[in-house]
């Protein structure tokens, strides 16, 4: 894929709808999700509901490598 038509494929899932309390950024081929919420499960939650959302557009889009896959709780 040539790094133009990515960064238009990319682009479409960075207008995907997501709450204000959710943040979606993305820095050459990394995306981070920054979640906030009232407490661990309610923001585990919500992150796993936006999570299933990214998968769900990226099939037969991209692959995300599960190997560099991180969650970080602060």
């Amino acid at each position: 894929m040539q790094t133009g038509s990515w960064n238009v494929m990319y682009n479409s899932l960075l207008n995907l709808k997501f709450s204000s309390r959710t943040k979606v950024i993305a820095f050459a081929d990394d995306l981070i999700v920054l979640k906030r919420g009232a407490c661990k499960k309610e923001t585990e939650h919500y992150a796993n509901h936006y999570l299933k959302k990214i998968d769900r557009w990226a099939t037969d889009k991209i692959k995300f490598n599960d190997k560099k896959f991180k969650v970080l709780f602060i």
